[in-house]
């Protein structure tokens, strides 16, 4: 195994304190919207059940369609909210519906369709709750019909994606779901050409794991007589891959939750509520348009890890790992959820992990081969002083010591200080850069770039105060969650993080104050500096409320502008249309690079890092021909005051001047999370 270590002759990681420096938050400009107050029965009138068209419709549309704009745009999100009366006690806990709009000489078809996953066909046919859900729902009967079934339903509602030929549906507590882009039939799961393995994704050791099946088996707890398997030891995929459109590749990540258990050793322990320790294993793996993996890098991190998103450059895998900490005992025994017994440690640094990529954006392998495995520093520390490759993170904890200590000893803390390693590895191996930053939370990332003028790399995300609290948005016994109180929620807002890529130093600020979610940019300025930041926002300028409107933010002017039809309406996922379609998957898969340039990157020298460029970004002869605001933006909104769901086509450059077409639907369908758009029709 290829460990992470520090530089040459070392041995030992490299420490840097990364001192807290607050930044003044960017001012806005006048606020266009101060709303105070907002109906909740208008929000909670969206939660209603979406109804198939299988066969689809010719949408009447209002307006008119670009005639250059040709594709389809998917969504995916849940479409159940309750089963045989009975409400789902989260909705992200409700399967995946999708919606297709196939965009065409002005005109557009549309179709709505479950993911038929087993747990799907056996819910809604029996109409009522057979399975434990992530974010939680439980089966009825308590703990006592709960408990040691691990084997959580796939959703199948996060995300969608075309790759390979294949409508992926991801959810990110399980395997993908293959469906056929054109009728939305599914498929079955997709194993991604053997990169996924099969089953739950946690694993106790081989000898535990086939232990645990058998018991399962013969117990009957599990997926098995719904069609399912009783198989540990799977792989659970990211709902959010990212693709490289200097490569032509698709980067996915799956992760697999390890848990130092043995039954005879730590059973009672386990009954009798003592925390065990965990280890997250994320392998990233990068795939061609053939479905063909290009390389691996399989990457070990202390104890559980709640990642939803991920960013990428040209030459780095850029994670935020947030500071919460798993108890799996309430869980397992039937207490609770998995999203339940997942804690916000309150004062504890997030982690920027900064990961080379074996094979980068320029094609250049930047390691010995493509299939690699890495340490995060503490779980090596822990492996060399024997004490196995896994660490418990508590309350107090970072890097598996107290908050302030170094890596190599954790008596000389400095207060107020946060820590940073630059883990370079020895020669030829890929570097690994960890960076703590304030406590908080981050679900969604918008982009990456290397600053070649502060040899710093850019960090753009939605971060929370903390973990939003999924037990005030789950139904109790005289409760629903479309009756959570929206102000005891965190606010989702902008932040910039400039981690310097030799010291590890940071410095971090908040661009707005205001409600902000489902950041993204034009593609082609993925992996680079982008000037605009796309997403929804909510109506008040500081308060937690639902996102009502679509936003751009102008990271030059550090201003918002806005559109929305008003206190009644409702958004979902804003979606970038690029008008050029050179960087779309599958229209130029590989660009000329020069090997060399003035604009560099960072590069790694004995597999350090040290702000010098070895390659050139391979986009920055192209980017300036290529205006950044020039495409459109597909959303979905449901507007209350007549209970319609409808697709609004917006200009990307004058989101203001609304809608240059709207497509009502035939139903509702639901707020959605994540969608995709393919350039290709998908239409009759």
């Amino acid at each position: 195994m290829v460990q992470a270590s520090a530089g040459p002759g070392t041995g030992q990681p490299i420490v840097a304190a990364a001192t807290l420096t607050a930044t003044p938050t960017i001012p806005e400009a006048e606020e266009m919207f101060d709303l105070s107050a907002w109906n909740q029965r208008d929000w909670a009138g969206n939660h209603q059940n979406a109804k198939e068209h299988p066969d689809g419709y010719w949408v009447n549309v209002e307006g008119e369609l670009p005639k250059e704009l040709c594709g389809t745009y998917f969504r995916n999100g849940p479409g159940t909210y309750s089963l045989g009366g009975q409400e789902l006690a989260h909705p992200f806990d409700g399967h995946g519906y999708i919606v297709s709009i196939a965009i065409k000489d002005g005109k557009a078809f549309t179709r709505g369709r479950f993911v038929h996953t087993p747990e799907y066909r056996n819910e809604v046919g029996q109409q009522k709750i057979l399975f434990r859900g992530s974010f939680g729902t439980q089966k009825p009967g308590g703990a006592r019909k709960n408990a040691f079934d691990i084997f959580m339903k796939n959703a199948a509602n996060t995300s969608i994606h075309l790759w390979g030929g294949r409508l992926l549906a991801l959810f990110e507590a399980g395997q993908p779901y293959a469906m056929d882009p054109y009728t939305l039939e599914t498929l079955g799961t997709d194993l991604l050409g053997g990169a996924v393995r099969p089953g739950a994704a946690f694993d106790f050791g081989s000898v535990t794991n086939s232990l645990t099946e058998t018991a399962f088996k013969t117990l009957g707890i599990g997926p098995r007589k719904w069609g399912g398997e009783h198989k540990l030891g799977g792989d659970a995929v990211t709902a959010h891959p990212r693709y490289d459109p200097d490569t032509g590749r698709m980067v996915f990540y799956r992760f697999q939750v390890k848990l130092s258990l043995d039954i005879f050793r730590d059973g009672a322990a386990l009954i009798s509520g003592k925390k065990l320790p965990l280890t997250t294993v994320i392998t990233f793996f990068e795939l061609d348009q053939g479905m063909k993996e290009v390389c691996r890098l399989e990457y070990a991190l202390p104890g559980y890890t709640f990642l939803h998103d991920f960013a990428l450059t040209p030459t780095h895998y850029v994670l935020i790992q947030n500071p919460v900490a798993m108890d799996p005992a309430p869980f397992m025994l039937g207490k609770c959820s998995a999203a339940s017994s997942i804690k916000f440690v309150d004062g504890q640094p997030a982690e920027v992990h900064l990961v080379r990529r074996p094979v980068d954006g320029s094609g250049t392998q930047s390691a010995k081969g493509t299939q690699l495995k890495l340490d995060h520093p503490a779980v090596k520390q822990l492996k060399e002083e024997g004490l196995g490759p896994l660490v418990t993170r508590g309350a107090d904890t970072a890097f598996g010591m107290q908050e302030g200590g170094t890596l190599e000893n954790t008596s000389s803390r400095r207060s107020g200080d946060l820590q940073a390693a630059c883990v370079p590895g020895t020669s030829g191996l890929p570097g690994l850069l960890v960076s703590q930053v304030p406590s908080g939370f981050v679900f969604h990332q918008a982009n990456s770039w290397i600053d070649t003028n502060t040899n710093c790399m850019v960090i753009l995300c939605v971060r929370y105060e903390n973990f939003p609290d999924f037990d005030l948005q789950a139904a109790g016994p005289d409760r629903s969650y479309t009756e959570v109180d929206m102000f005891k929620q965190p606010v989702a807002q902008l932040w910039r993080y400039d981690v310097n890529l030799t010291t590890g130093a940071q410095k971090q600020q908040c661009l707005s104050r205001r409600g902000f979610e489902f950041p993204s940019v034009n593609p082609a300025f993925a992996g680079r500096r982008a000037r605009y930041i796309y997403g929804g926002a909510s109506l008040h300028p500081t308060q937690n409320l639902p996102v009502q409107s679509v936003a751009r933010f102008d990271l030059d002017t550090g201003l918002f502008k806005f559109w929305t039809r008003g206190s009644r309406y409702f958004m979902g996922e804003p979606q970038f249309i690029p008008k050029d379609r050179s960087n779309d998957p599958g229209i130029n898969p590989l660009r000329p690079s020069s090997p060399t340039g003035a604009n560099s990157g960072t590069s790694h020298v004995n597999g350090a890092f040290n702000g010098q460029s070895s390659h050139a970004d391979p986009a920055l002869s192209r980017l300036p021909d290529i205006k950044e605001d020039d495409g459109w933006i597909i959303s979905i909104g449901y507007d209350a005051s007549s209970g319609r769901s409808e697709a609004v086509v917006l200009d990307a450059a004058d989101i203001e001047a609304g809608p240059i077409a709207t497509l009502p639907l035939a139903s509702p369908v639901g707020y959605g999370i994540h969608g995709s758009w393919s350039p290709s029709y998908f239409g009759p």
